[in-house]
């Protein structure tokens, strides 16, 4: 299994930031002019999922690089 074998991430936005991301892009058929009704629902859902990585990151306050840096923080002490 993927979690025994692998290191996951969690990398954990609130849901006004993910929808304001993703509610208006064409590259997310499953978002695209969807409801903010709708994309929370299915964040809801998919946090389930992702809440079984290994290491969660609140990443609302960081810029790309602090979660990169974080990332290989992690990486490199397991």
């Amino acid at each position: 299994e993927i979690l025994e074998n692998h290191l996951s991430f969690w990398l954990n936005w609130s849901p006004k930031t993910l929808i304001e991301r993703i509610q208006n892009n064409k590259r997310r058929p499953l978002a695209y002019k969807t409801s903010k009704n709708h994309l929370n629902e299915l964040i809801k859902k998919r946090s389930n999922i992702y809440s079984k990585a290994l290491y969660k990151i609140e990443c609302e306050n960081f810029s790309k690089n602090q979660i990169t840096k974080k990332i290989i923080e992690i990486y490199e002490a397991h």
